[in-house]
C-alpha cells in the first residue's frame, strides 16, 4: 500500500473493487469531458505494474489499443446475467450499479443509464436500443466465428448478421444483446494484419520506448488527432504485465478478498508456474467443489496445477492420486495419462503407507478397465511385499487383489484357493476379509445356503474393523445379505461403507458398495431411484442417458440401469444404451457376464427371442467356466427357458428351468425358488404347470422383490385364461397392475393390461396402485397413521367409526405395497390425493 501513498493514490480497497480513478470519466456524459481514449491514458496512475488495483491497466500492453468500453444499460443485474451466461470472468465490484468484465485485456464497464444524470433518454432511443456503436470480439479462426456465434445465441443474443465470408479471407458475424448492443464476432488471416502493415503477434514495447503510431514531441505518446485528445503532457508509464503475472495478481486479489475457491483457481491456472504458499489448497478445494458439481474436466485442470506447487511427499502422492482417479474416468484419451499419475504416486519417495496402499487401489482398477488384469495383480503382488510386516495393510492388500481379480476368471479362481490355504498351520482364524470373500465363492457355486452366507455377513461385520479392510469388509457383507435377500442388512452395510469410505472412488471396494447398491434397488423394482443414482454416481449422462467414461469403468451398473430402462418402457432409449457400451477390457469380467443377461432381457422385451437366447446362453457359458452355478447372481437359465419356449422348444426350456429349480432350492430363498418355479410351470403348461406357478406367486408373495412377484401373477392369469378361469384370471392380472403401478414399471402395467382385456374385462386407465390411486380419505388417514397416530386416535380426530379408519388403512396398504406404518411416509411423497373414488371408477370387471 505504501506505493499508493507515495503517488498521492489512495490505497486498493480490498472487498471490492471500483476500478480507481477510471471510473468518473467512463461515466461522464458526451461534450463533458474527455474522449474514452483520451481518459483511460490520462488517468493511467504512475505505480509499479504488481498493484493489484492498477493491474487492469496493463493489459493492453499498447496505451492506444482498446482498455476498457463503457456500455450504457438500462438494467445492469439483467445484462451481467447475460455476459456471465456466455461465462466472461467478472471483475468484483461494489454496490453502485456498476459491473465489469475482463475480456483478453479489455475492460467492459456496464453503467447505469440513470445515473447519467447529464442525459435523459428518449423513448425511442430505448425502444432503438443500439447506440450506433459496434464492440469487436475477435477469434483464433473462421470456425470459431460459428461457434461463437452459436453460443451467443444460445445466451439469449439476437442475429444481426449470419457467420459469413468477407473479402480478403475474413470472416465474421454479428449479434446483439438483449439491450441491442451490437457485437462484431470477426477473423482476420494474418497476411491481411501483415498486408495493413502489422506483425502478428504484436512486439512488446520496452519501457521507454515510445508508441510509434502515434509518438509525438519529446517522445511521449500522443493519441490520434480522430479522438480530439487536449494538448497536454501525459504521465510516463510502467511497462505491461505479462498475461500470467496479471493473473497471479488477479487471484492474489480476489483470495484476500474472500472469493470462492474456484474463481481464485482460474486465475491460478492461468498463471500457470508456482504460486503463493495459499495456491495449492485453493487449488484442491476447488477440484472438490468443482467435483461434488459434476465438472470432473474442471477439477482435473486444478489438480493438475496444483503439481506445480511445492508439495510435501505425503501431499504430492495424495494429489497424484486424486487426479489419476479422475483422469481414469474421462475416456481413453485421458486414462493414459491417469495411469500415469497413479503409478507416480505408488513409485513416490517418502509416501506413507496408507498413501501408496490407496494409490495402488486405484492403479489396479485403472489397469482392469484397461483389460490388464494380470498387470494390476502384479502391482498388487508387488504392494503385499511392501507391506510384509504390516498386518492390518497385509489384510488390505488381499481384499483389494481378491476383487481386482474377480475380473479374471483364472485369477479369481487362483485367489480362492489361496484364501482356502489354512493360515499358520490352521491355528488361526481366517480374517473377517478372507471368510466373506471364501463364502462368496461357495454361495455363487452352490456350496452354502442362504441362512449360511447371511450368518457370516453378520459374524464378520459385528467384529471391530480395521481402517484400510473396513470398506471390502462391508462390500462382500453387503454382496452376501443381498444375495440371501437381506435387503435392509444390504443397504445398512452400503450406507455405512459409502460414508466411511475416504479412498478415490475408483477403489474397488467402493465400486462394489455401488454395484450393492444398484442391484438392491432393481430387485425392489425402485427403477426410477436406480437410474437416478447411476446419474448422480457419474454412471450415465444426459436425459436420454449415455454411459459416461466411468460407466464403461462400470459395466454392472449400465447392465442395472439397462434393465431400469427397460422395465419402464423406454426400450429404445435401453437398446440405445446397450449399443453405446464398448467391450474393451470388460469382456473377461463378470461385469461382462451381467451386461450380457441384461441385453438378452432387453432383445426378449423386443421381440427377439433368438438374439436374446444367444446372449443368455453366453451369459451361463462364462458363469459356469467360473464355478458360477446358482442363480443368485445371473438368473440365466430361467429367461433362457422363456426363449426357448417362445421359439417352440419346450423341452429345452423344461430342462433350463428345472436345473434353475434345482440349484435355487439348495441356495433356499423364495426369491430364487418362486422365479424358477414360474419359468418351470410355464414350460410344462397344463394343470401341473398352472399348479407349479401358483405355488410361485404364493412364495413371492412373501418377499420384497416386486419385479419376480409381477413376472409370475402375469404367467398365472394367462394359464387360468387357458384354463377357462377368467375370473381368477383377472383377479390376479388385476394384482400385477397394481404393483407394476406402484412401482411404474409401465412395460408389465402394459402387457397385465393387455391379459386383463384377453381376460374379458373392460380397459380402464385410472390407476388401480400407488399414492396416486388413493382417495383424500384414505390419504388423510394415511397421513396420520404415518405421523404416529394410532387407529383409535384417528377415529377421534376425524368423527370418524374405527371400522372405516381400520378399512381404509387396509386398502390403502393393498394399494402401496406396505405392511407397516413406517412404509407410509415414502409411498405417500410418491404423488398427490387422488379425487374421491379415484382408482374404482370405471375399473375393469
Amino acid at each position: 500500500m505504501a506505493h499508493h501513498r507515495a503517488n498521492g493514490l489512495r490505497p486498493p480497497q480490498v472487498p471490492r473493487l471500483r476500478f480507481g480513478a477510471l471510473w468518473p470519466s467512463l461515466t461522464a456524459s458526451p461534450g463533458t469531458g474527455p474522449s474514452w481514449k483520451t481518459t483511460i491514458t490520462h488517468h493511467m496512475p504512475r505505480c509499479r505494474p504488481t498493484c493489484p488495483t492498477c493491474m487492469i491497466w496493463f493489459m493492453s500492453g499498447v496505451p492506444s489499443n482498446l482498455c476498457a468500453v463503457t456500455v450504457r444499460t438500462w438494467d445492469v443485474p439483467g445484462l451481467r446475467r447475460f455476459y456471465r451466461g456466455l461465462g466472461w470472468p467478472e471483475v468484483p465490484s461494489g454496490d453502485d450499479g456498476r459491473a465489469g468484465f475482463l475480456l483478453g485485456g479489455v475492460l467492459l464497464v456496464l453503467r447505469s443509464v440513470n445515473e447519467l444524470a447529464a442525459e435523459v433518454a428518449s423513448d425511442a432511443q430505448r425502444a432503438s436500443g443500439w447506440t450506433g456503436i459496434t464492440l469487436t470480439c475477435p477469434v483464433d479462426s473462421s470456425e470459431q466465428v460459428d461457434a461463437v456465434f452459436a453460443a451467443a445465441m444460445a445466451a439469449g443474443a439476437t442475429a444481426v448478421e449470419a457467420p459469413a465470408d468477407r473479402p480478403a479471407g475474413s470472416r465474421s458475424a454479428c449479434i446483439a444483446d438483449p439491450e441491442g448492443n451490437r457485437w462484431e464476432i470477426a477473423w482476420t488471416p494474418p497476411t491481411e494484419w501483415r498486408a495493413m502493415g502489422v506483425e502478428v503477434p504484436l512486439a512488446p514495447r520496452t519501457p521507454d520506448e515510445p508508441h510509434q503510431a502515434h509518438a509525438g514531441a519529446g517522445g511521449r505518446p500522443q493519441e490520434p488527432a480522430a479522438f480530439d485528445a487536449p494538448s497536454r503532457d501525459l504521465p510516463a508509464v510502467d511497462p505491461p504485465l505479462p498475461p500470467a503475472a496479471v493473473h497471479r495478481a488477479i487471484a492474489e486479489r480476489l483470495h484476500l478478498s474472500g472469493a470462492p475457491d474456484e474463481t481464485v483457481a482460474l486465475h491460478l491456472v492461468a498463471a500457470g508456474g508456482s504460486g503463493p504458499d495459499w495456491a495449492a489448497e485453493t487449488l484442491r478445494c476447488a477440484a472438490l467443489t468443482a467435483l461434488g458439481e459434476g465438472r470432473q474436466e474442471r477439477a482435473v485442470s486444478f489438480l493438475r496445477r496444483a503439481l506445480a506447487e511445492p508439495l510435501s511427499p505425503n501431499r504430492r502422492g495424495s494429489v497424484l492420486t486424486e487426479l489419476g482417479s479422475l483422469e481414469v474416468k474421462l475416456g481413453p484419451a485421458e486414462r493414459a495419462a491417469g495411469v500415469r499419475h497413479l503409478a507416480a504416486s505408488v513409485r513416490l519417495d517418502q509416501q506413507s503407507d496408507v498413501g501408496v496402499f490407496k494409490a495402488a487401489n486405484a492403479l489396479g482398477a485403472a489397469l482392469v478397465a484397461r483389460g490388464q488384469t494380470s498387470t494390476a495383480m502384479e502391482v498388487m503382488e508387488d504392494l503385499a511385499e511392501r507391506f510384509t510386516g504390516e498386518r492390518e495393510l497385509s489384510r488390505a492388500v488381499q481384499g483389494a487383489a481378491a476383487l481386482i481379480a474377480s475380473h479374471d476368471g483364472r485369477s479369481w479362481l487362483d485367489t480362492v484357493d489361496r484364501l482356502r490355504r489354512p493360515t499358520n498351520g490352521g491355528s488361526q482364524r481366517p480374517a473377517p476379509l478372507s471368510r466373506a470373500l471364501l463364502a462368496e465363492f461357495n454361495s455363487t457355486s452352490g456350496r452354502s445356503t442362504a441362512v449360511e452366507a447371511a450368518a457370516i455377513a453378520r459374524e464378520v461385520t459385528a467384529q471391530p474393523q480395521d481402517l484400510y479392510s473396513r470398506t471390502y469388509v462391508l462390500a462382500s457383507a453387503a454382496t452376501l445379505a443381498q444375495w440371501a435377500d437381506d435387503l435392509e442388512l444390504a443397504d445398512r452395510l452400503v450406507a455405512d461403507g459409502m460414508t466411511g469410505h475416504r479412498g478415490p472412488s475408483a477403489d474397488p471396494g467402493y465400486q462394489s458398495l455401488l454395484s450393492v447398491r444398484a442391484e438392491s434397488l432393481a430387485m425392489r423394482g425402485s427403477y426410477q431411484e436406480l437410474l437416478a443414482a447411476c446419474h448422480s454416481w457419474g454412471i450415465l449422462a444426459g436425459s436420454f442417458p449415455c454411459p459416461t467414461s466411468s460407466g464403461w469403468d462400470n459395466t454392472h451398473l449400465v447392465a442395472q440401469a439397462i434393465i431400469a430402462l427397460t422395465e419402464t418402457g423406454r426400450i429404445a432409449e435401453a437398446r440405445r444404451l446397450a449399443d453405446s457400451v464398448p467391450a474393451g477390457g470388460s469382456r473377461e469380467s463378470w461385469e461382462w457376464n451381467e451386461f450380457l443377461y441384461a441385453r438378452g432381457l432387453l432383445s426378449f422385451v423386443e421381440g427377439a427371442p433368438a438374439a436374446a437366447l444367444d446372449d443368455l446362453l453366453e451369459c451361463g457359458r462364462r458363469q459356469t467356466e467360473r464355478q458360477v452355478i446358482s442363480p443368485i447372481v445371473t438368473p440365466w437359465r430361467s429367461a433362457a427357458a422363456d426363449c426357448q419356449l417362445l421359439l417352440g422348444r419346450p423341452s429345452a426350456a423344461i430342462a433350463l428351468a428345472d436345473e434353475e429349480l434345482e440349484t435355487a432350492r439348495r441356495w433356499g430363498t423364495p426369491r430364487c425358488i418362486g422365479r424358477a418355479m414360474r419359468a418351470l410351470g410355464t414350460a410344462t403348461g397344463g394343470r401341473t404347470g398352472l399348479a407349479a406357478v401358483e405355488q410361485a406367486v404364493d412364495l413371492l408373495r412373501t418377499t420384497d422383490t416386486t419385479p419376480e412377484l409381477i413376472s409370475a401373477l402375469i404367467s398365472y392369469g394367462v394359464m387360468l385364461t387357458g384354463a377357462g378361469h377368467r375370473t381368477a384370471a383377472r383377479r390376479a392380472l388385476r394384482e400385477a397392475v397394481r404393483h407394476a403401478e406402484r412401482i411404474d414399471a409401465s412395460r408389465s402395467r402394459s402387457a397385465a393390461s393387455e391379459m386383463l382385456a384377453a381376460a374379458g374385462a373392460r380397459r380402464s386407465t385410472a390407476r388401480q396402485a400407488g399414492a396416486h390411486a388413493l382417495t383424500s380419505s384414505e390419504r388423510r388417514i394415511c397421513e396420520l397413521a404415518s405421523q404416529g397416530h394410532s387407529n383409535a386416535e384417528i377415529a377421534a380426530l376425524l368423527h370418524l367409526a374405527l371400522r372405516t379408519v381400520e378399512t381404509h388403512l387396509t386398502s390403502s396398504f393393498r394399494k402401496l405395497g406396505v405392511q407397516r406404518r413406517t412404509q407410509l411416509a415414502k409411498q405417500l411423497a410418491a404423488g398427490p390425493p387422488a379425487e374421491a373414488g379415484a382408482g374404482v371408477r370405471g375399473r375393469a370387471t
